[in-house]
Protein backbone atom coordinates (compact mmCIF):
# COMPACT_ATOMS: atom_id res chain seq x y z
CA UNK A 1 0.00 0.00 0.00
CA UNK A 2 0.43 3.58 0.03
CA UNK A 3 2.46 3.56 3.16
CA UNK A 4 4.97 0.86 2.02
CA UNK A 5 5.44 3.03 -1.19
CA UNK A 6 6.55 6.05 0.87
CA UNK A 7 8.49 4.36 3.24
CA UNK A 8 10.54 2.57 0.35
CA UNK A 9 11.18 5.58 -1.22
CA UNK A 10 12.25 7.08 2.06
CA UNK A 11 15.42 4.34 2.44
CA UNK A 12 15.86 4.69 -1.22
CA UNK A 13 16.91 8.73 -0.54
CA UNK A 14 18.85 8.53 2.76
CA UNK A 15 20.64 5.46 1.08
CA UNK A 16 21.97 7.69 -1.85
CA UNK A 17 22.71 10.31 0.65
CA UNK A 18 19.60 12.53 0.59
CA UNK A 19 17.35 13.13 3.53
CA UNK A 20 13.43 12.33 4.13
CA UNK A 21 11.30 15.13 5.32
CA UNK A 22 8.40 13.68 6.69
CA UNK A 23 5.07 15.93 6.42
CA UNK A 24 2.34 16.21 8.73
CA UNK A 25 -1.36 16.40 7.48
CA UNK A 26 -1.25 19.53 4.57
CA UNK A 27 -3.56 21.84 4.71
CA UNK A 28 -4.51 25.44 3.20
CA UNK A 29 -7.84 27.45 3.91
CA UNK A 30 -9.57 25.45 1.47
CA UNK A 31 -7.98 21.66 1.22
CA UNK A 32 -7.19 19.29 4.28
CA UNK A 33 -8.75 17.46 6.86
CA UNK A 34 -11.01 20.37 8.21
CA UNK A 35 -12.73 20.80 4.90
CA UNK A 36 -13.71 17.10 3.83
CA UNK A 37 -14.77 16.37 7.39
CA UNK A 38 -16.96 19.52 7.56
CA UNK A 39 -18.26 19.38 3.91
CA UNK A 40 -18.73 15.77 3.20
CA UNK A 41 -18.60 14.16 6.52
CA UNK A 42 -22.28 16.00 8.09
CA UNK A 43 -24.35 12.95 7.58
CA UNK A 44 -22.01 9.69 7.63
CA UNK A 45 -19.48 11.11 10.25
CA UNK A 46 -15.88 11.34 10.78
CA UNK A 47 -14.09 8.08 11.22
CA UNK A 48 -12.04 8.26 14.29
CA UNK A 49 -12.63 9.31 17.91
CA UNK A 50 -12.86 12.84 18.77
CA UNK A 51 -9.68 13.40 20.62
CA UNK A 52 -7.63 11.15 17.88
CA UNK A 53 -4.53 12.99 17.87
CA UNK A 54 -3.80 15.32 14.51
CA UNK A 55 -0.30 17.15 13.33
CA UNK A 56 -0.66 19.67 11.19
CA UNK A 57 1.54 21.83 8.66
CA UNK A 58 0.38 24.74 6.24
CA UNK A 59 1.05 23.72 2.56
CA UNK A 60 3.31 26.79 2.52
CA UNK A 61 5.28 25.80 5.70
CA UNK A 62 6.13 22.20 4.29
CA UNK A 63 7.38 24.41 0.91
CA UNK A 64 9.58 26.66 3.33
CA UNK A 65 10.91 23.21 5.26
CA UNK A 66 11.96 21.75 1.72
CA UNK A 67 14.11 25.05 1.25
CA UNK A 68 15.35 25.01 4.69
CA UNK A 69 17.07 21.45 3.57
CA UNK A 70 18.31 22.18 0.70
CA UNK A 71 19.92 25.56 2.42
CA UNK A 72 21.73 24.04 5.23
CA UNK A 73 23.17 21.43 2.54
CA UNK A 74 24.04 17.62 2.92
CA UNK A 75 26.51 18.12 5.55
CA UNK A 76 23.49 18.09 8.01
CA UNK A 77 20.68 16.52 5.97
CA UNK A 78 22.78 13.80 4.55
CA UNK A 79 20.82 10.37 5.77
CA UNK A 80 18.71 11.91 8.26
CA UNK A 81 14.92 11.56 8.36
CA UNK A 82 12.85 14.50 9.77
CA UNK A 83 9.44 15.00 10.94
CA UNK A 84 8.04 18.45 10.00
CA UNK A 85 4.71 19.74 11.54
CA UNK A 86 3.49 23.22 13.13
CA UNK A 87 4.65 21.93 16.74
CA UNK A 88 0.81 22.21 18.08
CA UNK A 89 -0.73 18.94 17.34
CA UNK A 90 -4.62 19.25 17.87
CA UNK A 91 -7.62 16.73 17.47
CA UNK A 92 -10.07 15.75 14.93
CA UNK A 93 -12.79 18.09 16.88
CA UNK A 94 -10.37 20.63 17.50
CA UNK A 95 -9.81 20.84 13.43
CA UNK A 96 -13.57 21.73 13.17
CA UNK A 97 -14.05 24.02 16.19
CA UNK A 98 -10.63 25.60 14.76
CA UNK A 99 -12.22 25.57 10.54
CA UNK A 100 -15.99 26.39 12.34
CA UNK A 101 -14.50 29.91 13.39
CA UNK A 102 -13.73 31.30 9.75
CA UNK A 103 -16.28 32.76 7.70
CA UNK A 104 -15.99 29.92 5.23
CA UNK A 105 -16.74 27.46 7.41
CA UNK A 106 -19.30 28.95 9.69
CA UNK A 107 -22.56 27.61 8.38
CA UNK A 108 -21.23 24.00 8.89
CA UNK A 109 -21.96 22.10 12.30
CA UNK A 110 -19.63 20.16 14.03
CA UNK A 111 -19.90 16.67 12.39
CA UNK A 112 -20.60 13.57 14.05
CA UNK A 113 -17.13 11.41 15.07
CA UNK A 114 -17.33 7.50 14.59
CA UNK A 115 -14.36 6.21 16.84
CA UNK A 116 -14.75 5.70 20.12
CA UNK A 117 -12.16 4.28 23.10
CA UNK A 118 -11.16 1.74 21.45
CA UNK A 119 -9.91 3.16 18.18
CA UNK A 120 -5.87 4.38 18.18
CA UNK A 121 -5.61 7.84 19.56
CA UNK A 122 -2.56 9.24 17.31
CA UNK A 123 0.72 10.20 17.71
CA UNK A 124 2.46 13.52 18.73
CA UNK A 125 5.42 14.83 16.53
CA UNK A 126 8.61 15.91 18.77
CA UNK A 127 10.25 18.19 15.19
CA UNK A 128 12.86 19.76 17.80
CA UNK A 129 15.48 18.18 16.24
CA UNK A 130 13.83 18.62 12.71
CA UNK A 131 13.26 22.37 13.48
CA UNK A 132 17.19 23.18 14.83
CA UNK A 133 18.62 21.07 12.42
CA UNK A 134 17.10 22.99 9.56
CA UNK A 135 16.86 26.46 11.50
CA UNK A 136 13.18 26.60 10.30
CA UNK A 137 10.50 27.37 12.15
CA UNK A 138 6.36 27.47 10.79
CA UNK A 139 4.93 30.67 9.74
CA UNK A 140 1.87 29.73 11.28
CA UNK A 141 2.16 28.37 14.86
CA UNK A 142 -0.86 25.74 15.01
CA UNK A 143 -3.91 25.60 12.74
CA UNK A 144 -6.00 27.40 15.18
CA UNK A 145 -3.77 30.48 14.32
CA UNK A 146 -4.05 30.43 10.70
CA UNK A 147 -8.31 29.60 10.54
CA UNK A 148 -8.23 32.66 12.85
CA UNK A 149 -5.86 34.93 11.00
CA UNK A 150 -7.08 37.61 8.45
CA UNK A 151 -4.97 36.58 5.88
CA UNK A 152 -6.35 33.52 5.00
Amino acid sequence: PRQGRMIYAEREAIEAGGCALRLAGLYTLERGAHNYWLERCQESGVQGRPDGIVNLLHYDDAASACLAALKVGQGVTSKQTYLISDGNPTTRKGICESALKHANYAHFLMPKFNGDESDLRGKVYDGTRSDGALQWRPTYASFDMFMSSASC
